[in-house]
This record gives structure tokens, sequence and C-alpha cells, in this order.
């Protein structure tokens, strides 16, 4: 496993991973560097909405293209990308290259994740300080997840349900669906308390700062024997 700029999940049983964490602060620099590695497309997408979440957009699109850039060999602005919205994914020669992405942004803080040889999503979070009721009444807790919650002490429950939440919009992200599928569809293990499997996928931590919490979910697309050329260190 490697890792750039923040900490990383402990290494998957599905490949390598690498964990870029970015610093989505606005500033007048950053922002137009970014702007300058980003198709018109791009730009145009992330320029929807206000200005604070348009640079957000920005800065973490901008960070995509360096990681996948640095890995690859290329620019940044030539990493061969779908266009948003929708989740990233290589094109051209790079599709063939057995790299996944997925990115995540919480306020002033952004993800990107690399997987070789696995199928990746990634969710970050600021933690929500709601009471478990009104968590249960947005309706995306089992009521496994939900019994399992209410069991804990109150003050432990917020964390809780936050990467509860963030292993199950992991996945989702990881299945190219997003929340255009339920999240109770995806049954979390131990409610978000641990680390575990779902599925046909493995759920991992990020240590983050504090106040954020933050899940990796990966699905095995080949034999980690069979990646020849393991991510770098970009």
């Amino acid at each position: 496993m490697s890792s750039t700029a923040g900490p990383t999940a402990p290494t998957g049983v599905a490949g390598d991973l690498l964990l870029r964490l970015v610093d989505l602060t606005p500033g007048g620099r950053a922002t137009g560097s970014a702007r300058s590695s980003l198709t018109p497309a791009e730009c145009a997408h992330a320029d929807r909405g206000t200005a604070e979440v348009a640079a957000r957009r920005l800065l973490l699109r901008a960070a995509l293209r360096e990681t996948l850039g640095a890995v690859l060999g290329l620019a940044p602005a030539d990493v061969p990308l779908t266009l948003p919205p929708g989740r990233p994914e290589l094109t051209g020669a790079a599709a063939g290259s057995g790299l996944d992405v997925s990115c995540s942004a919480s306020a002033g803080l952004g993800v990107v994740a690399v997987a070789s040889g696995a199928r990746v999503g990634v969710d970050i979070e600021r933690v929500r300080d709601l009471p478990l009721a009104d968590t249960a009444a947005e309706g995306w807790l089992t009521a496994g997840e939900h019994a399992a919650v209410a069991a804990l002490p109150a003050a432990q429950q917020p964390e809780v349900l936050t990467r509860c939440w963030t292993q199950k919009e992991a996945v989702l992200k990881g299945l190219g669906v997003g929340l255009r599928s339920h999240p109770a569809t995806v049954v979390t293990p131990s409610a978000g308390r641990a680390p575990g499997r779902t599925g046909d996928w493995e759920l991992r931590s990020i240590d983050l700062p504090e106040g954020w919490v933050g899940s990796v979910a990966l699905r095995l697309t080949r034999p980690a024997a069979a990646a020849a050329d393991p991510l770098g260190t970009p």
C-alpha cells in the first residue's frame, strides 16, 4: 500500500490502495492552479452552485487528476477521465490499467482513492450530532443496525451512525449507483462500529482528523498476484 498527503487504511486483500487527503479550503492561487488542469467541461460542472462549493469541486477534481497523473506518468491535464457528473472512470488506453478511482468531500476536507486490481468506493463525512430517533426517521438504517446503535451509550451514537453511513455510501459509490440506490440495501457489519465485509465488499476505516469519519469499500477484480504494476507513491 502507498499513501500520500494523509493517513491510509490498512492494506486490503483486494489489491493495492492509495488514499490522498485533500485540503479543500478555498484560496485564490490554489483554485486558479486547480482550474488550469481541468477541461472546460469539468470547470463548467464545478462552477455550478455557490463560489465556495465551486472552489471545493475544482480542488477535488484537480487532486484526482494530480494523483492519477503521478501513478500513470502523465501530466494532470492529460489524464483521460470521463466527464462529470457521475463516477470518475479512466478512458482510452488508461482504461486497461486495472486502476479504479473514487473521491469524496465533506466541508473543507476531501479524499481521493485509487485502487489497483479492485473496484473502490470512498466516503467521508463530518460527524453529525443527531439523536438516533432523528436518524432513524431518515429511513436508511436497517432494523438490525438501529438495534445495534440503540444498545450503545448515547455519546457514542453520532460517530457510529456517521461511520455506518460512510460504509453504505462507499459501497454504493463503488457499485457506481451512489444514492440512486437506497442506503438501506447495504447492511453494514456491527452497524458501522468496525471494519468488516458486506457481500463482496471489504470495508475499512480511514484515519481522519477529529470530527470526521471515513470508509473505503474494496471489491477484488483480479488476483493481487496479477497486478504487475502496484501503485507507486505520487
